[in-house]
């Protein structure tokens, strides 16, 4: 069987690919959003571009903070380890 950093090595597993999440609250909230987008779309149909362009940013800063978020964790969870390890 091989390692995690084997795996994580040969592609096999990828910190930033996750499932989408199937909460309720996620699915609620996904729908939530497209509507929002109907209804401005409705309002102002000379505005796709400009969702678009939203949409785009928005995307990019949700993998930065995902990014971080993974940073963070993974240097916590590495605290952790040292602090277990060098504890009597």
């Amino acid at each position: 069987m091989k390692s995690i950093l084997e795996k994580l090595y040969y592609g096999e597993i990828s910190p930033c690919s996750r499932p989408t999440p199937t909460t309720e609250r996620y699915k609620e909230a996904s729908l939530e959003v497209e509507q929002i987008k109907k209804e401005i779309l409705a309002k102002y149909p000379d505005s796709n571009e400009l969702i678009e362009r939203f949409e785009d940013a928005n995307h990019i800063t949700a993998a930065c903070e995902g990014l971080q978020d993974f940073e963070r964790g993974f240097s916590l969870g590495t605290l952790i380890m040292l602090e277990v390890m060098t504890t009597e």
